[in-house]
């Protein structure tokens, strides 16, 4: 899964990267501040089709869903999006990135500072997750959010779609976002893609786990008012 991103850069860093024809930026950057270690319920910057970058809404429930008491979700399963009565919808004609310089998981592991000969009681340790050259990624999401208006509507916000981990990336979790690199990110935004180029998209043009690197942070990452640049930092094994 994923339920933590940092994006600290500035938002005309990531525009760059993806060079964007017609970028405009609707949140102010003198007022943003870096983020660390941003939840769900927070505010991350997203890209739209239209160039336009705004803050969303980390978390959605669809109307039908809010009326069953169903709870907000803040991931899709790529093998289930474009089917599920969440999501279909938001697939066909809602799809936006989500820039990101990396994202947390949780490992269950013994604790290093156990005594050999006793019982370890095991414990989630956090990791952190970059590109190897240290260039932001994309992450596929969805939104319900098209219009300014939209962002009011009960439930209302974006998913990160995730996939299935691969090579060393499994040893850290089973699931991660699927991330594009800046050329591939843009055919995930064309509003004219085919359900069969999308197909494509998402099974075989993903950047692959041999692209990234990770490392133990402290714990203090879990939690989620905790936001500045030592969470980042590798602690020792």
């Amino acid at each position: 899964m994923c339920g933590r991103i940092s994006q600290y850069r500035m938002p005309k860093h990531y525009v760059q990267r993806l060079h964007l024809k017609n970028p405009f930026v609707l949140v102010d950057e003198a007022d943003r501040r870096p983020g660390y270690n941003l939840s769900p319920g927070t505010h991350p910057l997203a890209v739209y089709p239209d160039e336009t970058v705004r803050a969303v809404h980390w978390g959605y429930c669809p109307p039908w869903a809010l009326q069953k008491k169903l709870p907000q979700t803040i991931n899709a399963r790529v093998e289930t999006a474009s089917t599920s009565a969440y999501f279909r919808n938001l697939w066909k004609k809602a799809r936006i990135l989500i820039p990101a310089d990396g994202w947390f998981e949780w490992r269950i592991e013994p604790r290093a500072d156990d005594a050999a000969s006793m019982p370890s009681k095991p414990f989630k340790q956090p990791y952190y997750i970059q590109r190897a050259d240290g260039e932001p990624m994309f992450l596929a999401a969805l939104t319900s959010i098209l219009r300014e208006t939209d962002a009011a509507e009960p439930g209302a916000g974006f998913v990160i779609v995730t996939s299935a981990a691969d090579e060393g990336l499994v040893d850290v979790h089973d699931r991660r976002p699927l991330v594009f690199s800046p050329t591939t990110a843009l055919r995930w935004l064309d509003p004219d893609a085919s359900p069969e180029d999308l197909d494509k998209l998402v099974k075989s043009d993903g950047v692959p786990a041999s692209q990234f690197v990770w490392h133990r942070v402290s714990t203090d990452v879990n939690r989620a008012t905790n936001d500045e640049p030592r969470l980042i930092e590798p602690i020792e094994a």
